[in-house]
């Protein structure tokens, strides 16, 4: 039983490109992306984290998976597809339609936490949830930037109970579209205070060869560097490579065919 008690919650679509959605660039294997998967994504969760339940927000996708029979287990569907970050209807894409209702859900339980786990992104090492929230020092714990182009990554992320409210509104306060302030960037702002009493357009998806955007892309990295109001992850990986799978604790999305492998060779080893 876990000292923690915490909600898995993650996102579900599985369909082709359409044209609402072409500009999505897709990573990794196939494999991550088709209905099977989602086993392979409820053994992570079972085997290495002990959640009070686990809540799948399904983005009207027309493939649904087969659940477990687990009492844990919610599967909840949205009444459209709301669409990729780059790419998307209304307000909010898809992911941050997913992470409200995930929250708020949170909020409404017993449990003091809110453990987000990407559909692609698989975990290792027994206890993980518990060594992250042990390194908490503040509300808010994401992936490190690692060398992706965004402040944080968001493929597994933890959010303090208590927090959620607030933080629920200073991202509702943001009055730009996903496609123009990334749902990565919102998370940053929403968690960082002094971020939030700046204009929005220093934090707009812009064209970073010129001098003027390369100098306001320098700011913001110095800003949730040094000015972040989130804890980052005591272990890698998410999207920054490579995967170490030697780690007593990690986790990857856009699993490629030979990371894959090593994932499974290395869950496998420890069952045995």
């Amino acid at each position: 039983m876990s000292k923690y008690s915490y909600i898995i919650n993650s996102g579900w679509w599985c369909g082709e490109k359409t044209p609402e959605n072409e500009k999505r660039v897709e990573y990794g294997s196939s494999e991550i992306r088709g209905v099977a998967f989602f086993r392979e994504w409820y053994e992570s969760v079972n085997k290495h984290t002990s959640p009070a339940k686990i809540i799948v927000v399904d983005s009207a996708s027309p493939t649904i998976p087969e659940l477990p029979d687990d009492d844990r287990m919610e599967f909840v569907s949205t009444d459209v597809n709301g669409g990729h970050s780059t790419s998307h209807i209304g307000k909010y894409a898809g992911c941050t339609r997913c992470f409200f209702i995930g929250l708020a859900y949170t909020y409404a339980s017993e449990a003091d936490y809110w453990v987000y786990v990407e559909q692609d992104a698989l975990l290792f090492g027994k206890g993980i949830v518990e060594h992250a929230i042990d390194n908490m020092t503040s509300d808010f714990m994401f992936g490190d930037r690692g060398n992706t182009p965004q402040p944080l990554q968001q493929s597994m992320m933890i959010i303090r109970k208590a927090a959620i409210p607030g933080f629920i509104n200073a991202y509702a306060r943001i009055k730009a579209t996903d496609e123009v302030i990334t749902p990565e960037m919102k998370f940053a702002i929403a968690s960082t205070k002094v971020a939030q009493w700046l204009p929005e357009r220093l934090f707009y998806q812009r064209d970073y060869s010129t001098f003027k955007n390369k100098l306001i892309n320098k700011l913001q990295y110095w800003l949730f560097k040094y000015g972040k109001g989130y804890d980052v992850f005591p272990f890698g990986f998410g999207r920054a490579k490579p995967v170490n799978f030697n780690d007593k604790y990690g986790y990857f999305q856009h699993g490629d065919e030979e990371e894959l492998q090593k994932y499974r060779e290395t869950v496998n080893k420890d069952v045995s």
